[in-house]
């Protein structure tokens, strides 16, 4: 009779996971978003010139603009669905104004910043509430890759080049699909504590940033950024 029992169990799982997989929906979304720095990210320099350096570097991000690709499956869960998702963005931000014409002035490049997170998350989707709008809730772990562009004029030792990091990153989001096609939210992104660094060619090319990197070498300490995104976001769904 147990033999019996667990074979009707295994049987009836087996039939609910094929009609389950029979019922997924594969979907595409495209993002864009403004996005919002928050964290020492957005913390103010404490230089009164440029260049920043490694002591300022991560500093000063302002509002900024991103997108993102996302692929999914669409599981029936009876109240609402539930979507697995793999999803990349790219997030860019730029810094104050103020510190803009500073570079300037000294006919510096300015430095942008560049955060590109890529993970795996879930998202819940609510049954239909009112005219075909659906709530949403979701959830997303993976890494963050933040890339600095130089700061200088790219002549000689006036170059002030970063060293691109990865650290654990996740978000969280909710907001309403419109319809299918059509969505909007807020997020947020803990994309991590990131370390600023130079590469090894402006510290061979550069007195000011070999002496800079020595200094936090005997301090025995690096300097880092905790990396984080507000998101308003508006999403298409295919």
């Amino acid at each position: 009779m147990k033999k019996i029992a667990i074979k009707v169990v295994c049987l009836a799982a087996l039939l609910f996971g094929t009609g389950s997989f029979a019922q997924a929906q594969f979907r595409q979304s495209i993002f864009l978003d403004g996005v919002l720095p928050v964290g020492s990210f957005a913390s103010s320099a404490t230089v009164a010139d440029v260049p920043f350096g490694m002591k300022d570097m991560g500093k000063e991000a302002i509002i900024g603009f991103g997108g993102g690709y996302r692929a999914s499956y669409r599981f029936d869960v009876g109240l609402g669905e539930v979507a697995p998702f793999a999803q990349v963005d790219m997030f860019w931000n730029t810094i104050d104004g103020n510190w803009k014409e500073k570079f300037a002035g000294h006919k510096y490049s300015t430095p942008n910043y560049f955060n590109v997170p890529v993970m795996l998350g879930v998202s819940y989707l609510y049954d239909e509430l009112w005219n075909d709008i659906t709530l949403f809730g979701e959830f997303g772990l993976g890494g963050d890759f933040f890339f600095i562009s130089h700061e200088g004029t790219g002549k000689g030792n006036e170059r002030f080049a970063y060293k691109p990091t990865v650290e654990l990153a996740w978000m969280v989001g909710a907001g309403a699909y419109f319809g299918q096609h059509v969505s909007a939210g807020l997020y947020f992104y803990g994309l991590g504590k990131h370390y600023i660094d130079y590469t090894d060619k402006t510290i061979d090319n550069n007195t000011f940033a070999a002496a800079d990197a020595a200094l936090y070498t005997l301090a025995s300490k690096r300097e880092s950024r905790n990396v984080g995104e507000l998101a308003l976001r508006i999403g298409f769904h295919f």
